[in-house]
């Protein structure tokens, strides 16, 4: 009888840990070489480049928690494209430098971001034929700290289905489309198709040929909050409004709030035929051509 409680006894042990292994075993099969991709974390990494060719090959391979420093200046020959896409939780970054766009084709932009989730910050982008940096499709990008200037349209442009970009304390000065008496070439234009919560935050717009700000045909709300709009306005084409916020058809809400027009050719805050209610608080100005404000309702 005892032998027989021993063998029961040590069968049962044998089996015990013949199931502990068996449970290690499929534990480890699931996180194999066969596991699913979207399991895979892909470590960020920081690159600092200083040529085009290095920039080029750090943005189109570039993953999200990416950052990409540009040092120094760098000289584009054509449009650069940041068309990846970080995340909600980890969005690529690029920061610092000079891009001078000024040997690219005529009719270029310096930057096209059709890419979300993007951080881009502490940098200049110049000289470029057209629009120095253009947003569209994408969105959730973050600007800080962006200067464009001397641009052969508008510094900054969202249009074409961009959505949520949050532009924060950027400089936009001294663009100019000289082929067409300065008509185009605003500070920031978020116009004609750009997509919603577009958000514009402690930025200046100084001495564009046409507008600070233009908001023609934009189909949605955008808000500009804590922005200078100052001597827009020049060629023989330029409107010269601080900030232009519709078009004629349009009844388009946007929010204007402690904002500053001053020594603008034209109007300081123009609602342009836009017929949406536009709400303007604590926002003022002196010294524009035209007067402060004209035709908000």
């Amino acid at each position: 009888m005892k032998k027989q409680i021993k063998f029961l006894v040590l069968s049962t042990i044998m089996v015990f840990f013949s199931c502990q292994k068996e449970e290690i075993i499929s534990d480890e099969s699931i996180v194999g070489t066969d596991a699913p991709k979207s399991n895979v974390t892909i470590a960020s990494k920081s690159t600092t480049v200083t040529t085009e060719s290095a920039l080029r090959s750090a943005v189109s391979s570039a993953n999200p928690g990416d950052i990409i420093t540009i040092s120094g200046t760098i000289n584009l020959t054509s449009t650069l494209e940041l068309a990846r896409s970080g995340t909600s939780s980890s969005k690529i970054n690029i920061t610092g430098g000079t891009l001078n766009c000024s040997n690219q084709p005529s009719g270029s932009w310096g930057v096209k971001v059709n890419g979300s989730y993007w951080n881009i910050t502490n940098m200049t982008i110049r000289n470029a034929p057209d629009c120095g940096i253009v947003f569209q499709n994408g969105g959730y990008n973050y600007v800080y700290n962006v200067t464009t200037s001397y641009n052969g349209d508008s510094g900054l442009q969202i249009y074409n289905g961009g959505h949520d970009n949050y532009i924060k304390q950027c400089y936009s000065n001294d663009n100019y489309d000289a082929q067409n008496g300065g008509e185009n070439a605003d500070g920031y234009a978020c116009k004609l198709s750009a997509g919603k919560n577009n958000v514009f935050e402690g930025c200046t717009a100084n001495h564009n040929s046409d507008d600070g700000w233009d908001l023609y045909g934009q189909p949605y709300t955008v808000t500009i909050k804590g922005c200078t709009a100052s001597n827009n306005g020049f060629g023989s084409n330029g409107d010269g409004n601080g900030f232009k916020l519709g078009s004629a058809g349009q009844s388009v809400p946007h929010t204007v709030t402690n904002n500053t027009a001053k020594n603008n050719l034209a109007w300081g805050y123009d609602g342009n035929g836009n017929t949406g209610h536009i709400t303007i608080t604590g926002s003022g100005g002196s010294g524009n051509g035209k007067g402060l404000f004209a035709r908000i309702y």
